[in-house]
């Protein structure tokens, strides 16, 4: 049986886990099986990376700001 689009976006993940499971002990995976879940983690570990590296630039930006604050404040008060 397969679900419309619109019962697979309404499924919670633990219907959908269930499922997969059910279907996976009679199933034969290929390489492609594989092949996709090493590109999921693939993708997980470069999210995590662009995530570090999003707040690294935030707070480099929140530095920059204080010392042109600061350096704006000297430069009216000298």
């Amino acid at each position: 049986m397969t679900r419309t689009i619109r019962e697979l976006r309404h499924a919670s993940d633990e219907e959908l886990i269930e499922e997969h499971d059910e279907l996976a002990t009679h199933t034969i995976p290929g390489v492609d099986y594989y092949l996709n879940e090493l590109a999921r983690r693939d993708s997980a570990g470069q999210q995590a990376t662009m995530i570090r590296l999003t707040y690294a630039i935030a707070t480099m930006t929140l530095v920059v700001t204080i010392a042109t604050i600061v350096n704006l404040i000297v430069f009216i008060a000298g």
